[in-house]
């Protein structure tokens, strides 16, 4: 047992997520420090925008009518009625001797972000798809067969949210991952003074943060040799060296992990360095 709790922690100082096979707690017994969860699901860093016309892109998702269901559903919709303004479907199944249905409406104008997923643990056939989130609390979770499905629908409804003049919003191209101030729990949990660095919460795939090796529940605490404990403290750094012309930059912090003392896991941080590299034009690949 220990040996592989061993291997665990040389894979995670490695860059790895985590050892596949081993549920680690998310925090050590008795702590009430919440950790961000690490999923089986993935999310990707893409981009929607294209050159498609108002009519191209209602088209578009018309012909995928038959390759997309609703995330939690898994039933072909039934009706769907698409036009220049709006996306709407319903779906039916029967109970009994009851014929029951739900249904979903987008406002393009209300899209304020969408994002590419995968869901490589499901039992079910369509393993791609994109989460459209509006505003307020509404998103919408589409699934689709195949990346390219996934990927034709997306831009199709970006088209369409930006003909309507919604403010669509993307991750930061220059690094690609969700992050949010140290909670003053995570903060003394980790040794550190509040307030005081940033939690990675889940790492977007293609992403600067994937190829430099980034975790969730890493903890970021410097970039290019400057403190950071705002997210726009970072993205500012990396803006900087990219309109300079660079393409790199040190990112400091600690990687949260645990080593083995007879029954228990003992959670430990471990201080690491990470070389973020990307495009200073595009903020994509380098």
């Amino acid at each position: 047992m220990q040996t592989f709790i061993a291997v665990l922690i040389a894979l995670s100082l490695a860059g790895c997520a985590t050892a596949p096979g081993l549920n680690l707690p998310s925090s050590p017994e008795g702590s009430e420090v919440g950790w961000p969860k690490i999923y089986a699901d993935e999310t990707y860093l893409f981009d929607f925008s294209s050159s498609l016309s108002e009519a191209e892109a209602v088209g578009t998702i018309k012909n995928l009518q038959d390759s997309m269901v609703e995330h939690n559903a898994n039933l072909p919709f039934s009706f769907l009625d698409v036009d220049a303004f709006g996306f709407r479907t319903r779906w039916s199944w029967a109970e009994g001797s009851m014929i029951k249905s739900a249904g979903f409406i987008i406002p393009y104008d209300q899209v304020s972000s969408i994002l590419l997923q995968h869901y490589p643990a499901t039992d079910k056939n369509f393993k791609w798809g994109v989460n459209v989130y509006m505003k307020g609390p509404s998103t919408v979770s589409l699934r689709t067969p195949t990346r390219d499905a996934a990927q034709r629908l997306g831009r199709a409804i970006h088209a369409l949210a930006k003909a309507r003049g919604a403010a669509l919003s993307a991750p930061n191209p220059r690094f690609g991952a969700a992050l949010s101030p140290l909670s003053e729990a995570q903060a003394k949990a980790a040794g550190l003074a509040f307030p005081g660095g940033l939690i990675v919460s889940w790492i977007f795939l293609e992403s600067p943060a994937q190829r430099a090796g980034f975790s969730p529940q890493d903890i970021i605490l410097s970039a290019a040799g400057a403190k950071v404990s705002k997210t726009e403290e970072l993205f500012a750094v990396l803006d900087a060296i990219a309109a300079a012309g660079g393409k790199a930059a040190k990112i400091g912090g600690l990687r949260r992990s645990y080593r083995v003392e007879g029954e228990k896991y003992i959670e430990i941080f471990v201080p690491i360095t990470f070389n973020l590299t990307f495009n200073p034009s595009s903020g994509g690949a380098p």
